[in-house]
């Protein structure tokens, strides 16, 4: 299926390019920065904010939340600590929700494990994202088709053969989704982003297609549009140089702003297939056509 809809907005062949501004933990476990984030995303025209939500106990290994994690931009002692500062309540993110909702932006995050997973759906989110970390984890991708809602499925560090896998599984369970090509370093050089997958994507599997860019800037992310990604994800920031693990490569405002508008332009620029005359040639042509 090359189209589905993610709320009351078409995503695929033939319409807008839609575009998650990825929250993610920059609101730095502060609900009033979360807010300001959906905001500003909403001012920057995107449709929609995404956010991370999670059990921390569930969704960890024991001995990695043990560990120090002392670091320029930990929020806690142990790893543990860490996530526990940057995890919001189900209460405050369905306060989110109802903020976005009332703003007029879509809402909707990547579950960690099963229990969150519920969550969302009991949420009634327009999308669940499911994230490189969890591209393998077949059980929670099932779970997550039997909600019945659009699946966005990123594949960030995977093998060739991996994401053979998780396709043939989305597919054997009848599942709307989207594929990103993504690359897990942060930020990602240009030279990792590999932007010709997309159209590998769309060309073997035959599904909406995307791209969940981490690099510097927004040009690169803009750009995969010309290799038919109808999907963009960015990470968002209020301010680059907050603490935090993810605000540097993540964009603020300005450049979020910019990449809308110049996907907009990219796609009035695309254009169609079939070359011919156009009306605002013919003066020229008649004036200079000689032979």
């Amino acid at each position: 299926m090359n189209k589905f809809k993610i709320g009351d907005k078409w995503v695929g062949d033939g319409y807008p390019t839609y575009v998650v501004a990825e929250i993610g933990n920059n609101h730095n476990g502060d609900i009033n920065i979360a807010k300001k984030l959906i905001e500003q995303a909403y001012e920057a025209k995107v449709d929609a904010v995404k956010f991370q939500i999670k059990d921390v106990e569930k969704s960890f290994p024991k001995k990695m939340l043990d560990m120090p994690y002392e670091k320029p931009n930990s929020f806690g002692k142990t790893y543990r600590e860490h996530k526990e500062f940057l995890e919001f309540s189900h209460n405050a993110y369905r306060e989110l929700q109802e903020y976005a909702n009332k703003i007029g932006i879509h809402f909707f995050a990547t579950p960690f494990e099963e229990y969150s997973l519920r969550v969302l759906n009991e949420m009634d989110v327009p999308a669940i994202k499911i994230s490189s970390f969890h591209m393998t984890d077949d059980d929670l991708i099932a779970k997550a088709v039997s909600t019945g809602k659009p699946l966005i499925v990123s594949t960030g560090m995977s093998t060739a053969e991996e994401v053979d896998h998780a396709v043939s599984h989305l597919k054997n369970l009848n599942a709307t989704f989207a594929l990103l090509q993504c690359t897990s370093s942060y930020p990602a050089a240009f030279k990792d982003v590999h932007l010709a997958i997309i159209g590998e994507f769309r060309k073997k599997y035959n599904c909406v297609v995307g791209y969940s860019g981490h690099e510097d800037g927004f040009n690169i992310a803009a750009s995969s549009i010309l290799f038919g990604a109808s999907i963009i994800e960015k990470h968002f920031t209020l301010d680059r140089t907050m603490k935090g693990p993810d605000h540097a490569s993540s964009i603020e405002f300005k450049d979020m702003r910019a990449l809308v508008n110049l996907l907009r332009d990219l796609e009035e620029a695309i254009g169609g297939s079939v070359k011919g005359v156009l009306e605002s040639e013919e003066e020229n042509r008649k004036k200079n056509r000689y032979k």
